[in-house]
């Protein structure tokens, strides 16, 4: 658990080498806080993998990699920051108490629900149990790494990323054991990423009244709570891909480079989680050509990820089940299938209206929001790149149903809440992003 604390720290330490900040506390450090844990589980995942499975050392020299690249973050940090803040964020209005109260309340509400159902399954659910879990067992017990990644536990996924895996191996050696407490712990912090960094952001860029409505809206719903409960790799991707999406309109609305770099490192680590997140960093540069100075920046701090990703690619002898031979070339009469477009279709419109199990659909209440305060005027068009994010990656997660070769009704009854809620932070920051003021800046 101190190595846990350890990678929060080093993920804070990064944040601010990369984009520095006076010694004192910074009109910024919310933002930094909050992409934190983010950041310090992928030094852990790539600390892990690097030493122990690239290099083949043992279980403390990953340890001591992690505690090397925290030292070298603080160090960073502190030699490169400056004497006083050179361009403070913009601070919006603040919100009223009541709507203050009411997200705290929230917050509160939800973080107990998460220990009461981590209390009930302290193993998670089915995907922790055959994939995400099994496979830190593998690497936590193994004399030899090939069993994780072998093609004869297909079912398994082996061709998975192991941002998840790796750091929750890397945390099983410090503690000694295996550790379900570990896990949640490292589930609940990626969660308060996924909320904070576009509460964090929207209070610099909108004001703090539509920040506490965004956090209102991301905690008061029980998908984000109950997937990080299952123990899926669900919510670390949502919180890397929130990371992301809200640094680079950060980025833009200041005029920074820095915060680019740092949501290119968390896009990086979104495509080092699953491979959704590979797909994800695809459409994030593809979005960025609005403001395409961004784009060398993304680029940068996403290379890092990118090179250790091919290195696993290279050394994992795993096809993806979606490219492989056997699926790839029935890929033509699948697609040419419109009845597989209808099913999917009306899979995403049901799975919609009962998403995240409010009384309306929040579909629908997000329609009327937008009715009844409407849009800022005018609209930048940088702000709308969430919510084309957010579009766009479900028009790809579209195409992946029509064309699998896995039975469709099974597919979307199994998968299709999880992959909304990859966009749901993203999605819900785009709206707050765009909307009219609730109370004067």
């Amino acid at each position: 658990m101190l190595l846990l604390l350890v990678s929060v720290i080093a993920g804070f330490a990064l944040a601010r080498a990369i984009w520095p900040a006076p010694r004192q506390w910074s009109a910024c450090d919310p933002v930094r806080l909050a992409v934190a844990p983010v950041l310090g589980t992928g030094l852990a995942s790539v600390a892990y993998y690097l030493v122990r499975l690239v290099g083949g050392g043992p279980p403390v020299s990953a340890i001591g990699t992690l505690l090397l690249f925290s030292a070298a973050a603080v160090g960073a940090a502190y030699l490169r920051a400056p004497a006083a803040e050179a361009d403070p964020l913009p601070q919006g209005s603040k919100a009223p108490i009541w709507m203050t109260a009411l997200a705290g309340v929230a917050a509160a509400l939800a973080a107990i629900s998460f220990l009461l159902m981590v209390a009930a399954a302290p193993h998670g659910e089915w995907d922790a149990w055959s994939i995400w879990n099994l496979r830190a067992r593998f690497l936590f017990r193994a004399v030899e790494f090939v069993s994780p990644f072998s093609p004869l536990i297909e079912w398994t996924h082996p061709d998975y990323p192991l941002f998840l895996p790796a750091s929750i191996t890397l945390f099983w050696h410090g503690a000694g054991e295996e550790s379900m407490r570990v896990v949640a712990l490292l589930q609940a912090g990626l969660a308060c990423s996924a909320l904070a960094a576009p509460f964090t952001v929207i209070r610099h860029v909108r004001g703090g009244a539509l920040a506490a409505v965004t956090a209102l809206a991301i905690a008061g719903g029980s998908t984000l709570v109950r997937n990080a409960a299952t123990l899926y790799a669900d919510v670390p991707l949502a919180a890397c891909m929130a990371a992301a999406c809200a640094l680079l309109v950060l980025s833009i609305e200041t005029g920074r480079k820095e915060p680019a770099i740092v949501a290119g490192l968390a896009a990086g680590m979104a495509a080092w989680t699953k491979n959704e997140g590979q797909l994800f960093l695809i459409i994030l540069l593809a979005a960025a050509a609005v403001a395409w100075r961004h784009i060398p920046y993304l680029l940068a701090g996403a290379a890092p990820m990118l090179a250790v990703l091919g290195i696993f690619k290279l050394k994992s002898t795993a096809a993806n089940d979606l490219v492989n031979s056997a699926n790839a070339a029935n890929y033509g009469s699948r697609l040419a299938d419109l009845n597989r477009y209808w099913i999917t279709f009306w899979g995403f419109i049901s799975e919609s209206l009962t998403f995240s199990h409010f009384l309306i659909p929040p579909v629908l209440v997000f329609a009327v929001w937008l009715a009844l305060v409407r849009l800022r005027q005018p609209v930048p068009r940088t702000r709308w790149i969430p919510l084309a994010v957010a579009g766009a990656q479900l028009a790809g997660y579209f195409l992946v149903f029509v064309a699998t070769a896995a039975d469709l009704d099974w597919q979307i009854n199994g998968s299709m809440a999880r992959l909304l809620l990859h966009v749901w932070p993203i999605a819900l920051f785009g709206v707050f992003l765009v909307s009219a003021d609730l109370t004067p800046e």
